[in-house]
């Protein structure tokens, strides 16, 4: 019986529900005499009179015991109707309560509400009533920016769980059901072993991400689930530590090819606790939260990366979830945001920073950017300008052939960012790509300095090394 926050009414079909049970109730009292014999009188006291009436003669015994019979069935039905009607009316007292008393499931905001109206409204309900919309809706409730961190939490482990369970059958259910002959090979039969791989790839990253969540004994920060779905590849968003206590945040945006995998679940929520740990060292008087941001439908290759589409759906969403955070984080504790974009995630901060105001931010940088759409770092309408605009890659990285493909590199000069030191990664493809979060390369060290406030300390590029020029000598 759900109604809007603050509003309440009495559901009248459950009001005629419960009327019809003391209907019920109060009729189905007609097998009395032993029953109510024994509660009144107690079994011996009712035996004595029994046996009291049976030492009289004939009609006196017919006529005492037609009388006791009769009052006995009296009582018994006015003690069912007593009974009948305490228990429903402590049920319609419930009901009554819940309608007046504010216990009632309100209506829950729509996704993409305004986070601070969400947060307003979160405060406003009781108790039982968020508890409640964390068991009933818990989807909605894990899914709504501007819900605190360890409500969402809970409802997302509850999600989780849902999903895990939900996919599982899909799996079996997919692998037992027979292709028909004409099916067995084939267009069909590739159809049918896609769509059981990518039901498997999801599993494997559901168990991976519950294994993430595990309480950590190895010092890791503890594990907060900000959001889950199995929609298209699948989405997560994980902080390491709790954004809405700590007094910098750092949200990660990733890039090409990121799903629900164990992969990607391992990959981002290693570097986010890589983050925290980089930030404590550069400051241990500050405390850090990391957000593994894997919440847009990233391009599935690098040909789709081509293609800005992904970056223009996904910026909004990522613009949306950085006004959260500042819905819900402690407004007594002032609070140090950051936002990394790494590889094609660098394209949708590019894209969130088009958003009326600005991406809501006081520090951006891009890593291995293959370009981002904007014009220049003053562009991205950073609160503290373009100073806050940091820029970053690795020579070794194979990004560099995709220089320029959305616009502007961000390390070029005519770009204005702060050029920062990644360092010399491994010559790999992939490996080079990737080092920016190895917890050892001075691009994790910069990054936690930034975080911190401590740019003091961002260690800049090497210098460039240019091929020796040798004069011409004739013959």
């Amino acid at each position: 019986m759900a109604t809007d926050p603050g509003y309440f009414s009495i559901d009248l079909h459950q009001v005629g529900l419960v009327v019809s049970e003391v209907e019920g109730l109060v009729c189905s009292g007609t097998d009395v005499v032993g029953e109510v014999g024994s509660l009144l009188l107690g079994s011996e006291d009712f035996s004595l009179i029994g046996s009291m009436v049976g030492s009289a003669d004939g009609q006196l015994h017919s006529n005492l015991m037609d009388a006791l019979t009769r009052g006995m069935q009296l009582f018994s039905g006015l003690n069912g109707a007593v009974q009948c009607c305490a228990a429903d009316y402590a049920a319609l007292d419930s009901l009554v309560s819940d309608s007046f008393g504010g216990k009632l499931t309100p209506t829950v905001p729509a996704r993409g509400s305004d986070p601070t109206a969400v947060k307003k409204w979160w405060d406003a309900l009781s108790d039982d009533q968020r508890n409640t919309l964390l068991t009933t809706d818990a989807a909605e409730i894990g899914a709504l920016d501007g819900v605190p961190a360890a409500d969402r939490d809970i409802a997302n482990r509850s999600v989780l769980s849902t999903l895990r369970q939900e996919t599982e059958h899909q799996l079996t259910d997919l692998k037992n059901t027979p292709l028909s002959p004409y099916e067995s090979e084939g267009g069909a039969y590739m159809l049918r072993q896609r769509q059981i791989d990518a039901l498997q790839t999801k599993l494997d990253g559901m168990d991976e991400l519950q294994k993430v969540l595990r309480p950590a004994t190895d010092g890791t920060p503890p594990k907060y689930l900000l959001e889950v779905d199995t929609d298209g590849v699948g989405h997560a968003i994980v902080a390491s530590n709790n954004p809405d206590t700590s007094a910098n945040v750092v949200t990660v945006v990733p890039g090409v090819s990121t799903d629900l995998s164990v992969g990607h679940v391992d990959a981002y929520t290693h570097a986010a606790d890589s983050i925290v740990a980089s930030a404590h060292t550069a400051d241990a008087s500050q405390s850090t939260s990391a957000v593994a941001w894997m919440n847009y439908d990233a391009p599935p290759n690098v040909p789709s990366a081509l293609f800005s589409s992904p970056a223009i759906a996904g910026g909004p969403t990522l613009d949306h979830f950085q006004q959260a955070l500042y819905a819900t984080h402690d407004p007594s504790d002032p609070m140090h945001t950051t936002v990394i974009g790494h590889s094609y995630g660098t394209t949708v901060v590019g894209e969130a920073s088009k958003a009326a105001g600005g991406l809501r931010a006081d520090d951006v940088i891009l890593a291995a950017s293959p370009g981002i759409n904007v014009d220049n770092a003053a562009a991205m309408h950073t609160p503290g300008g373009p100073t806050h605009v940091w820029a970053t890659r690795d020579d070794h990285d194979p990004i560099v052939w995709a220089e320029g493909f959305h616009d502007t590199d961000p390390v070029t000069p005519a770009f204005g960012a702060h050029v920062f030191d990644a360092g010399e990664g491994p010559s790999g493809f992939l490996a080079a790509h990737s080092y920016y979060f190895d917890p050892s390369s001075p691009a994790m060290a910069n990054f936690g300095r930034i975080a911190t406030g401590h740019y003091g300390e961002v260690t800049a590029p090497a210098p460039v090394e240019t091929d020796p020029v040798f004069p011409f000598i004739a013959d």
